[in-house]
């Protein structure tokens, strides 16, 4: 078990690629503080799924774009667990959807306060928790969409892309206390919430033909990229960006169409 023992903290874990991380997590060995913000119920059975694997679960609830929360929230782990060995900053939103013309500061700043600044907070505040240990591992989420542009999606391609040098520049800060801090950029990861597109459109046809892999990507996928990440498999690796996407961003970036089909026309 390359976790084993170890206390993780994983954001957005009530569904999806959190609950993902969660499911790994155990079975490799590691307890799990289970944070959600709305969905307490599908936080529940992660924490059950947890348990299964033996191990133990605790939820918290916790708006990540509030500091007051995330405060209380990690207070809420050392009152309970001592210590945090590793911190999964996973929680986000998908943004406006809209040309950046559409788009309002309301929609900026509504993205901007979970994906960057919730991130943020999580990272300041997990770290300080492993300052005195001298040891821990963190990961990040941003997304193929840091890296690169295409329509409708200006907004949370700026705040996943603040995420990557965000982790990258938190590396050299977090380095003098061996706590190590990588980024995962996943690419096209169908959920329940967000299912892959119909195999007869031509969205799904295009994905398959940019990526090298040729299928979408699990949750798994991901989560055991979590794990490798939150192991000591990597006490030399910091301030690094992994991409899990199939290999659709290991020639070009993102094809500007593949999300949306033709460039939309502007009113």
């Amino acid at each position: 078990m390359r976790l084993k023992n170890k206390i993780a903290l994983i954001t957005g874990a009530s569904g999806g690629l959190g609950a993902a991380i969660c499911r790994e997590f155990s079975i490799e060995g590691a307890d799990c503080i289970v944070v959600y913000n709305s969905d307490k119920k599908e936080a529940e059975n992660t924490a059950k799924e947890v348990q299964k694997n033996g191990r133990q679960a605790e939820i918290i609830r916790a708006d990540i774009s509030k500091e007051a929360e995330i405060e209380l929230m990690y207070k809420t782990v050392k009152n309970t667990f001592g210590h945090l060995d590793i911190v999964v900053a996973n929680a986000g939103l998908g943004g406006a959807s809209k040309p950046i013309l559409k788009t309002t500061v309301s929609d900026f700043k509504k993205v901007i306060d979970t994906n960057l600044i919730g991130t943020y907070l999580t990272v300041r505040e997990g770290a300080k928790l492993m300052v005195p240990q001298k040891s821990g591992k963190i990961v990040t989420m941003s997304s193929v969409h840091g890296l690169g542009g295409t329509h409708q999606c200006s907004l949370y391609e700026a705040t996943k892309a603040g995420i990557i040098n965000l982790t990258r520049g938190a590396a050299f800060d977090l380095s003098e206390f061996n706590i190590q801090i990588n980024c995962i950029a996943p690419g096209a990861v169908p959920v329940p919430k967000d299912p892959p597109p119909d195999p007869d459109s031509v969205l799904y046809k295009a994905w398959m033909q940019f990526t090298p892999l040729g299928r979408f990507g699990e949750p798994k996928d991901v989560a055991r990229t979590a794990v490798f990440l939150a192991s000591a498999d990597t006490d030399w690796i910091t301030g690094q960006v992994i991409s899990v996407d199939g290999g659709i961003t290991a020639g070009h970036l993102i094809p500007s169409f593949i999300h949306y089909g033709p460039k939309p026309k502007m009113d």
